[in-house]
């Protein structure tokens, strides 16, 4: 015990200076302080069959989608697209949906409702279909209670769909079941229209926007929960969250884990002088993110201007921010290395390309950025072009001057971390192991142990199953064996090289091998909840990390072997 007042004193005395430093504004370092800045490849995919703006775009069970949207002449267009074997395929909608809203559910089916009743923007409507990927098809099935358009929609936990926003039309919140029926469940403090629609916990969300049904920005913007009273965010006086019209849907700034029921996103704020601070929302507390320099409002060519949504990587830990170059005809992506703290920001730029519309950005399979149609200055001539962002899954490092200015104290922590490590491996302490005897004297966490308790762990997934729990916790494993749920973290951390969560999925992907094996018509839908996962996104991202293929291509390469 004796090491750990030194330990804690010089610890504080490293990182009270940083925490004071950022206290104020988020950021850590001075205005002179520059992220790293990098070039990247932008490739230009195949145009889309419909030159198209005030449209959904989804990576959606293997496959890039597009849906609804204006065409030249700002008419809406009651199409679709899927981009497969490096061609788009066009598809026929049910109906219309410009500027309306599209989400995938865990149903397996996207649900896509609203937009503009008539061309030039004008009306709203109450139409809803579904999109099946399955089979291609589009179904319509219902309408809305209330008809709007610069909406966005979330379903929780339970399946339940609530759907928010409007434009030159009333607002409130309604609830989709899931099945068949739109019922309005609550009304609003504020007329909003492109709100953020953010979960809060497994059955609550807030919703708040920057503008209202017809534009005009918030003196006050006030803080709809579905559960429970609206509040206000003192943050929000001199931070409003990014309003944008590329029609984001508020999961993509996703940053939590909906297994460790961690709802988390990051948003892009401005203040009044026009500079970009990144906001992080955890539950209800709004902060800013400490960053390692400030968000970068320019280039050596031209000042930069941010359109879209953050987008989050949550399996590089990584987000991005698109921009272009008022002058400079570039794209700019702000990186956010968001699990760092500080968080080191990359801005990458594209050489000077013909056109650079805005365009909601989607992430792909490859943690690459794809951004297809959109506008640059009129709705009335939208583009068909498809621009790939190679971002790549790269982590970056933390920016020169911040590494060089703390590099004197990596001595200092090199003898603190043996101190500590020294301190442990002679006190460490013990826990209970639920087969010894009334004694219980415990057992100390040593290697050796490891070594004895892996292959337990191992039993218990390969007998009992345990992965296939999709809300298994390490305390739940960690009660198998009554020990503290740290001392099984650290077991399969030394044993197996991984975290507790990349273990875990590592069983469920290779239990969803198995079921494809042996029921090759099984559906995703059905796959991902048999397999153990909450949620076929997290199903996809882990079977990409486990297989470096998406099920599609593992199933087609498991026929070839076989046949």
């Amino acid at each position: 015990m004796k090491l750990k007042i030194p330990f804690s004193a010089i610890f504080c005395f490293l990182t009270l200076p940083l925490l004071a430093q950022r206290a104020e504004t988020g950021a850590t370092q001075d205005e002179s302080q520059l992220p790293r800045v990098e070039k990247i490849e932008v490739e230009r995919l195949p145009d889309l069959n419909v030159a198209r703006s005030g449209h959904q775009t989804f990576f959606f069970k293997d496959e890039v989608v597009v849906v609804g949207g204006h065409t030249t002449g700002f008419v809406p267009t009651a199409t679709a697209e899927s981009y497969r074997d490096g061609a788009w395929h066009l598809m026929k909608t049910v109906y219309p949906h410009d500027h309306g809203f599209a989400i995938p559910m865990k149903s397996g089916k996207m649900l896509i409702a609203g937009g503009h009743e008539q061309s030039l923007g004008i009306g709203q409507t109450f139409t809803v279909e579904h999109y099946d990927p399955d089979n291609g098809s589009f179904t319509g099935f219902g309408c809305l209670s209330t008809k709007r358009c610069f909406s966005d929609a979330i379903e929780l936990d339970n399946g339940k769909v609530f759907v928010s926003g409007n434009w030159y039309h009333d607002d409130d919140i309604e609830q989709f079941d899931g099945e068949l029926n739109f019922l309005t469940v609550k009304k609003v403090s504020q007329n909003r229209s492109l709100p953020y629609i953010l979960r809060t916990s497994k059955d609550n969300l807030m919703i708040f926007s920057t503008c209202d049904n017809h534009g005009k920005t918030f003196d006050t913007i006030l803080i709809d929960r579905l559960q429970g009273e609206a509040f206000t965010e003192p943050l929000f006086d001199t931070w409003k969250p990014h309003y944008d019209q590329t029609m984001s849907h508020s999961d993509d700034c996703f940053i939590g884990d909906e297994e460790a029921e961690n709802y988390a996103y990051l948003l892009a704020a401005f203040n009044p002088d026009g500079q970009v601070a990144i906001l992080k929302v955890e539950g209800e507390k709004f902060s800013l993110l400490p960053t390692a320099c400030p968000v970068p409002m320019k280039s050596q060519w031209s000042r930069i201007h941010y359109f879209s949504y953050i987008v989050a990587d949550r399996e590089a830990h990584r987000a991005y921010f698109v921009g272009f170059g008022d002058d400079d005809h570039r794209y700019y992506v702000l990186a956010i290395d968001y699990e760092q703290n500080p968080a080191p920001l990359t801005l990458y730029y594209s050489d000077p390309k013909e056109d650079v519309p805005m365009a909601k950005p989607v992430l792909t399979a490859e943690g690459n950025l794809l951004l297809a149609g959109g506008v640059t200055d009129s709705n009335f001539k939208p583009y068909s072009s498809v621009w790939l962002l190679r971002v790549g899954r790269e982590p970056a490092a933390a920016s020169g001057a911040s590494a060089w200015r703390w590099l004197w104290a990596i001595p200092v922590l090199a003898l603190l971390v043996g101190a500590f490590w020294w301190w442990r491996r002679k006190s460490s302490a013990r826990v209970k192991n639920s087969d010894e005897t009334a004694e219980n004297e415990g057992i100390a966490f040593s290697d050796e142990h490891h070594e004895t308790l892996m292959p337990q762990i191992r039993r218990l997934m390969e007998e009992e199953k345990l992965f296939l729990d999709s809300e298994l916790k390490e305390k739940d494993v960690a009660d198998k064996f009554g020990l503290h749920r740290n001392y099984v973290s650290d077991c399969i951390n030394t044993q197996e090289g991984c975290t507790f969560s990349h273990f875990i999925n590592r069983h469920r992907v290779a239990y969803a091998q198995q079921l494809l094996r042996e029921q090759p018509d099984m559906k995703i839908s059905i796959l991902y909840l048999e397999s153990g996962f909450s949620t076929e996104s997290t199903f996809f991202r882990a079977f990409k990390t486990h297989t470096g293929m998406t099920p599609k291509e593992w199933m087609t390469r498991n026929q070839v072997r076989n046949g």
